[in-house]
């Protein structure tokens, strides 16, 4: 519990309190819209959809998805892009593109300073079952361990894509069960390449958070 209240608490600083004003000249890296543009929520529905029917979630067939409602910050899936980077012989040796030097990865951060937090929607997705949560809702239901009286559910943290090009994007995704509070499942940031009008999951980026 005590490594599950650390890991909650890091995830907190990437979807925390928003800031004002973004640099100007930075609108499609740091964009405070209220909606997700037409691509943000290709590459977010194409990830769920393609993540959640894999192998590993078919114990979980049936259970309720919460998507806390804060946003990973954009910064989240950039970190981890550098980590690995910084690594390249250890924990990013099975990655083979590196689409960003650190000159562009430095640069990324710089643009991301005064990034604002993005609040999903139920509109956003398209799969079926979901809800949100607040991250205070669901720290509540953890130290109060009211998650022994709710319905089974999984529990996302998940980043709005940070658009690289045309056709690549990084995006983090976190994913607990909530039987037991929020027990992790896996948790990672991926490379979405688009192929032939799909986006695709091409390269995993282990984060710098450890449990």
């Amino acid at each position: 519990m005590k490594n599950l209240g650390i890991f909650l608490m890091f995830i907190f600083l990437f979807s925390c309190s928003a800031q004002k004003d973004n640099p100007k000249g930075n609108a499609e890296i740091n964009s405070t819209k209220k909606n997700l543009t037409v691509i943000e929520s290709d590459i977010t529905n194409h990830f769920l959809k393609t993540e959640l029917d894999k192998e590993r979630y078919k114990n979980y067939n049936g259970y309720d998805i919460f998507i806390i409602e804060e946003a990973l910050k954009k910064m989240k899936p950039l970190s981890d892009y550098e980590f690995n980077l910084k690594y390249k012989d250890s924990w990013g040796k099975s990655i083979k593109n590196w689409i960003l030097d650190t000159i562009q990865v430095k640069d990324l951060k710089f643009k991301l300073e005064k990034e604002e937090v993005y609040h999903w929607k139920i509109s956003d997705f398209k799969i079926k079952k979901v809800s949100l949560y607040k991250n205070e809702e669901l720290m509540t239901i953890i130290n109060t361990s009211a998650y022994t009286n709710l319905p089974k559910r999984l529990i996302i943290f998940l980043s709005k894509p940070l658009i690289l090009n045309d056709n690549n994007a990084l995006i983090s995704f976190d994913i607990g069960n909530g039987e037991l509070g929020n027990s992790a499942i896996t948790h990672f940031t991926v490379l979405m390449e688009k192929v032939n009008n799909n986006w695709e999951e091409k390269e995993y980026f282990h984060d710098d958070v450890f449990y």
